[in-house]
């Protein structure tokens, strides 16, 4: 799902108030959300991170996988293509099929946090770092559920970046030293103390607090003038 999503985020900033590049990029855009929306598989139950090229469910480990933080960010996506494009059918499954649906199986009921890796018929990943709690997929969780609240007011979606918020500023977030951990056990506890590597660069951080306080403030200036009408 990497590849379409990548593009469909690519064509969302290329084409951010320019009417040329909408037109340019329209096509490419309509095919990520198709490829995309091929991985809702097992009757709409379900996000799977790989799928054959004509959107069939693969066989073995490969196809059983899910990645819930993947997910959860293709649905920021989705959902900014479909304000974009007034597509309220597309919102819909955004928020239903790529936000809530994944983080409701993702979410680690008993210690908190999102977990990294999960196979959709329930046996043991076959990646190590399963269990581990990362820090991209609970940015990309923060945006999306602040994104979704903005244009449908679902509570639901407040109530989940509520509870991302708490998970994420109390384990991942450095208060002494600014910066974020990137690998927690599934505990909760840093499990690498390294705040940047071959992976952990700087993007998803910057990007998740440089978004949501945007979010955050305009959301506090609609209120403001709902209390104090003009």
């Amino acid at each position: 799902m990497a590849v379409p999503m990548m593009l469909l985020n690519l064509v969302d900033q290329l084409c951010e108030d320019d009417e040329e590049a909408a037109m340019k990029y329209a096509e490419l855009g309509t095919w990520s959300v198709e490829k995309i929306l091929q991985h809702l598989q097992r009757g709409g139950q379900a996000i799977l991170e790989n799928v054959s090229e004509d959107g069939k469910e693969l066989p073995g480990c490969e196809g059983r996988h899910q990645n819930p933080g993947h997910a959860i960010e293709a649905g920021w996506f989705l959902l900014r293509q479909a304000f974009t494009n007034h597509d309220h059918n597309l919102g819909k499954i955004a928020v239903e099929k790529f936000l809530l649906l994944p983080f409701e199986s993702g979410w680690d009921q008993e210690h908190g946090g999102l977990f990294s890796f999960q196979d959709v018929d329930g046996h043991c990943p076959t990646q190590l770092e399963w269990s581990m709690k990362m820090w991209w997929p609970h940015t990309e969780a923060l945006i999306a559920f602040l994104i979704g609240y903005m244009e449908t007011k679902d509570p639901r979606l407040l109530d989940n970046f509520h509870k991302v918020y708490e998970y994420a500023f109390s384990r991942f977030s450095d208060p002494e030293h600014g910066e974020w951990f990137g690998y927690l056990t599934q505990e909760g506890k840093v499990a690498l103390p390294i705040k940047g590597g071959p992976f952990k660069g700087c993007f998803h951080v910057p990007r998740c607090l440089y978004m949501c306080e945007e979010m955050l403030t305009k959301l506090i200036e609609e209120e403001d003038d709902g209390a104090n009408p003009k």
